[in-house]
């Protein structure tokens, strides 16, 4: 049993010590935070920018009556949040800024608090999986159907809702990350390096 653990292994190491396979990982990790990033970003500030602008036009209509608000503005600032939400989520895997619980585990040995956190993780990236399995079926569906939206009335549903599979694959990725570098971590700084997680989470709450 030893020696096919082993033998197992030996391709995840070669990985993990192979300066090209972590310059590949690299590359993808600044791409895929990147890309995280700049829509939740983006999102949140076209949300409020037509959420601003809607209010603003309602309240020159109720002076003006010709003036008319922004019929589109209420469905776009939604969709906008809601990629911003969930694309922000999976930027928060990466910086482990989720919130956790380590009362219990703390107080473990080393190697079961480590084996604990890497089950915790595997937990996380099957939910987040089917998530986002679960959303493609559902981009899938709506392409089916044929549903638009009903402020823009040529534009197909469908388009709104691929942030849901996108998102989660991304946050799956990140979560399978931890699990590998938790994999390589010395037991005895895994709950270390988790609190500090959390204490950062604090930190940017405050």
């Amino acid at each position: 049993m030893k020696t096919l653990l082993l033998y197992l292994q030996k391709p995840f190491k070669w990985a993990h010590l192979s300066p090209s396979v972590n310059k590949i990982f690299s590359i993808l990790d600044v791409i895929i935070a990147g890309i995280n990033k700049n829509i939740a970003v983006f999102g949140l500030a076209v949300g409020v920018v037509i959420v601003a602008l809607n209010v603003t036009t309602r309240f020159i209509a109720s002076i003006y009556p010709e003036v008319h608000s922004l019929t589109w503005g209420e469905e776009l600032s939604s969709y906008c949040f809601i990629w911003s939400a969930l694309f922000g989520a999976a930027y928060g895997f990466r910086k482990g800024v989720h919130i956790s619980v380590m009362v219990l585990v703390e107080r473990f040995p080393p190697a079961l608090a480590k084996a604990c956190v890497i089950f915790s993780h595997i937990l996380s990236a099957v939910f987040l999986a089917f998530m986002a399995y679960a959303g493609f079926l559902t981009v899938e569906l709506y392409m089916d159907l044929v549903r638009y939206s009903e402020a823009f009335h040529n534009v197909p549903l469908w388009i709104f809702l691929v942030c849901l599979p996108l998102s989660f694959l991304g946050a799956t990725y990140r979560v399978i990350e931890k699990i590998y570098e938790v994999s390589w971590m010395e037991s005895s700084k895994v709950v270390k390096r988790t609190q500090d997680e959390i204490m950062h989470d604090v930190a940017v709450k405050e």
